[in-house]
């Protein structure tokens, strides 16, 4: 690595800018493909998982009179339906979840600049939960981040990066990410019923479909 900004250095500063250019539109790509795409198919995913299971569940339930016969399959349903929601955070589970993308942040060496929880966007069955986020520290540092953040359990993406004007200290070429880390949650079947119940997005929703 020392070798390589050595090498990087010693090339006329028309060229590094070349080379830094390339390197930040190579980044955003693999973000992009890496993070944000498999986020939203995940998404997608665990919502139907959701709906298909609690369908299940509930007629089950149902069947009182056959409990017998069909009490090991509501306790696997139950099971699976506990899986899946642990693909997704409720709202008790996100301000800790908010702190570990911050903690691994600056375990990645990253000095956090800004860190700001933005308002919810709600959706059918889940909200987004946004975060919009400043940061500084070297190419390496950043890509570390974005890996770890793509590795963990619960399901992150990143959107609207922009990449800053990079600031050469020395033998270092320091980056400012700018832009927002989403997680998500489900919403509790009362939210869920409030926003079928909204007149404004029963109007928004008939709307979109016309």
């Amino acid at each position: 690595m020392n070798q390589l900004m050595d090498r990087l250095a010693r090339l006329p500063r028309s060229q590094r800018l070349v080379f830094y250019g390339l390197g930040y539109l190579l980044l955003v790509v693999a973000l992009f493909f890496a993070l944000i795409g498999p986020a939203m198919e995940d998404i997608s995913s665990a919502t139907s998982k959701r709906t298909s299971l609690t369908t299940k569940r509930d007629e089950v339930k149902a069947r009182a009179e056959n409990r017998g016969q069909f009490e090991s399959e509501l306790e696997q349903l139950e099971a699976d339906l506990k899986q899946a929601l642990k693909e997704l955070p409720d709202d008790r589970e996100i301000p800790g979840l908010l702190s570990e993308i911050d903690a691994l942040a600056r375990k990645s060496g990253l000095e956090v600049r800004k860190f700001q929880p933005l308002p919810e966007v709600a959706r059918e069955y889940y909200a987004d939960v946004p975060v919009q986020v400043i940061m500084a520290g070297s190419f390496h540092e950043i890509a570390i981040f974005f890996d770890r953040v793509g590795k963990m359990s619960r399901i992150v993406s990143v959107a609207d990066i922009a990449l800053k004007q990079p600031v050469e200290t020395g033998a270092e070429t320091t980056l400012t990410v700018e832009g927002k880390v989403v997680t998500y949650r489900f919403l509790t079947e009362a939210e869920i019923k409030k926003n079928s119940e909204d007149p404004k997005k029963k109007k928004k929703k008939k709307g979109g479909e016309e």
